[in-house]
Formats: structure tokens, C-alpha cells, sequence
């Protein structure tokens, strides 16, 4: 849906305190915009992202009674080619609507280090990132199988499959990236020394995932050729 500013994104917020954080700045700046659904107070999931230029699927979504209908408007949107962006919960439910597969899992939350995989490079809007991402570990389910329309973008050293892409044009990430330290202490589930890494790696958060949010709104755009080697 193009308006006289720019792009409009669908977003889907399944948890009121999982919206896009710092995140909607980074794309406005971008000239995105957006539309947001928010299924939690009763307002319904679409079928189709309804012509708008992208589909932004949250967090917080894990067991909801609206999954089924968000795991069809996902499917719908990679097939019909609008550019998705899935993240922690929705980021799994993408990957589960092609056949990945996932388990419980209960591990320390905090920071992580990933390391990009090589088809990374060939990619629209990871392949200028650097080698390593950091990313905020918070979810009790892991993705410990992609489906096979998918390609692994970037992953812990421990081998979590953190980020990857689907067909050509949708990405999941599972872990986060949106919320500043100060979100992060107020949720309450993270320790200490994790918020203090947490503080610490934050610019280097901030340098990695606004050029790759505002890639994702260049080629919610229209833009779909090769960028350049490395963020500057």
C-alpha cells in the first residue's frame, strides 16, 4: 500500500509489551509506516497482508488463540511474494508453516554472538551485515529444524538456527533485537550480568540491525538487486 509518505507495513503485535521498540524508528527513517493489529485486545488477523507492502509479524504470539490464523497469514504472504519479517515466536510459526520443526527448550536468556553462514552473502538485506550479529536470547521454544524452502542465514556457536529466509523474500529471526536495555531490565526476566552484556553490546546492536531493518524497508519498496558488500 503505497501513501504519500513512503511504505506501509501490516504488523501483527500479539503481546502488548512486544511491539517493535526501537525498531519503528529505524523503519520510519526509512519511510515506512504501518498498520498494526493487535489480536491481543480482540482485533482480528487477517487472511492476506491486503495489499499492504509488508508483513511484520512480533513476538509473544506463543500459544495464543489467534496462531493458526497468523501461521495461515504468514503462509499467505510468502505466497504471494510481500516481504515478511517474523521475530522470536512468529519467527518459528514461519518456519513450522513450511515443515521446520521445534522443542521446548529452557536456556539462560541474554546476549549471543551469531555468526552469518555463507549463503548470507547472497542475501538482500543480510548480505551487507557484518560476519557476527548480536542478538537478545529470550524464548522457552527453539527451532531445531528448517524446512526445506528454507536457507540458514546466521546461527549461534552453539548451533541455534537463528536466522534464516524463506523462498526469496521472507526472513524469521528468533531472537531480538528491538529493545533497548532499559525495556530489556523492565521485562523482568533477565539477570543482572545479562542486562550489564546487554548494556554493553547495545551500540553494537543498534550498528548491526538498523541498516538491516532499513534494507528490509528498501526492498519492501521494491528494491530487489544486489547491495553492497558491507554496511558503511
Amino acid at each position: 500500500m503505497t501513501t504519500a509518505l513512503g511504505r506501509t507495513a501490516l504488523v501483527i503485535e500479539n503481546d502488548p509489551a512486544q511491539g517493535l521498540g526501537r525498531a519503528a524508528d529505524w523503519l520510519a527513517e526509512a519511510r515506512m509506516e504501518f498498520d498494526t493489529v493487535r489480536p491481543h485486545l480482540g482485533e482480528a488477523v487477517p487472511n492476506s497482508a491486503g495489499g499492504h507492502d509488508a508483513l511484520i509479524a512480533l513476538g509473544g504470539g506463543r500459544g495464543k488463540d489467534w496462531a493458526d490464523d497468523l501461521a495461515g497469514l504468514l503462509e499467505t504472504a510468502v505466497a504471494d511474494t510481500t516481504p515478511v519479517l517474523a521475530i522470536c515466536s512468529s519467527a518459528r510459526m514461519l518456519a513450522t508453516a513450511f515443515g521446520g520443526a521445534v522443542e521446548d527448550r529452557d536456556e539462560p536468556f541474554g546476549p549471543r554472538m551469531l555468526a552469518k553462514r555463507d549463503a548470507a552473502g547472497r542475501d538482500l538485506i543480510f548480505g551487507p551485515a557484518p560476519m557476527t550479529l548480536d542478538v537478545i536470547r529470550w524464548r522457552r521454544q527453539e527451532l531445531v529444524e528448517l524446512p526445506p524452502e528454507a536457507t540458514l542465514l546466521a546461527a549461534s556457536p552453539q548451533g541455534a538456527l537463528e536466522v534464516f529466509r524463506i523462498r526469496e523474500t521472507a526472513w524469521g529471526v528468533q531472537s531480538h533485537f528491538e529493545f533497548t536495555p532499559e525495556q530489556l531490565a523492565g521485562f523482568g526476566v533477565f539477570d543482572e550480568r545479562a542486562l550489564a552484556k546487554a548494556a554493553e553490546v547495545d551500540e553494537h546492536i543498534v550498528a548491526t540491525w538498523k541498516p538491516i531493518l532499513q534494507r528490509f524497508a528498501r526492498v519492501a519498496a521494491g528494491e530487489r538487486k544486489a547491495l553492497p558488500v558491507l554496511d558503511v
